[in-house]
């Protein structure tokens, strides 16, 4: 059974050892350079990164010359962007706070929610997430949103799938709800003997879906795009991209 705050024991050492620590840095600098064509804030803007995990694209952009805050539940996560922000010899801040009722002195240019670090509270919680972001975000300034394509991930699904990294095996097995529109995912993992069990619930918003919480936020979608490269949004888009105006 799925604990109330079950995203603090899903991202994990072993979350971040499979997932977060083996993101080539090429993709994440090509990522934040794209990122900044969609929605140009330039050099010294403020930029609020919200479920930053290990800070991988705050940091990028600190090191361009944003003033970043990046935000995550996980307080080991947090203190590793710290640890290497310092020892880059960048400035950022960086707390362990829950997004759907933090309360900081920041008032961004640019607000930012990427590779699927939304959807996982349900409406309510994903609205409340969305509302704070508002909250923190300069009127005229904007909010992106990056989460998968829900009509690309049902057409395309795969139920089961295994991959081996290093020593570990990984196997998931997947489930889509197509009423309450959530992706139920559970993943094993073994590694010498040792066997740790995840679960994970995602939702998956329409279009639609996410523009209505969106709005109701106090944000106006202006765009919609397929991927980072700002592609046409379509069926056959593996993200969608939501840019909103506060």
């Amino acid at each position: 059974m799925m604990t109330p705050e079950w995203t603090q024991e899903y991202f994990d050492d072993t979350y971040r050892r499979l997932f977060l620590e083996t993101v080539d840095p090429a993709r994440t600098r090509r990522q934040v350079q794209q990122l900044l064509e969609l929605c140009p804030v330039l050099p010294g803007a403020a930029v609020l990164d919200v479920g930053c995990g290990l800070g991988r694209h705050s940091i990028e952009l600190a090191r361009l010359g944003f003033r970043v805050t990046g935000v995550d539940m996980n307080a080991d996560y947090i203190a590793a962007c710290r640890e290497r922000t310092a020892g880059l010899g960048l400035k950022a801040e960086f707390f362990a706070v829950d997004s759907r009722v933090m309360r900081l002195e920041v008032r961004a240019d640019l607000s930012i929610s990427l590779w699927s670090s939304f959807g996982y509270y349900g409406e309510t919680g994903d609205q409340q997430i969305l509302r704070t972001m508002s909250e923190h975000t300069k009127r005229g300034g904007h909010v992106i949103v990056d989460v998968e394509n829900r009509d690309h991930i049902v057409k395309h699904f795969v139920p089961e799938e295994w991959h081996e990294h290093e020593q570990e095996l990984v196997l998931e097995k997947r489930r889509f709800d197509a009423i309450d529109g959530t992706v139920s995912t559970r993943r094993v993992v073994l590694n010498e003997g040792r066997r740790r069990e995840y679960h994970r619930v995602l939702r998956m918003y329409t279009v639609a879906e996410l523009a209505a919480l969106l709005e109701a936020a106090g944000l106006e979608p202006e765009r919609w795009c397929g991927d980072y490269d700002g592609s046409r949004f379509g069926p056959e888009s593996k993200r969608m991209i939501a840019i909103a105006e506060r």
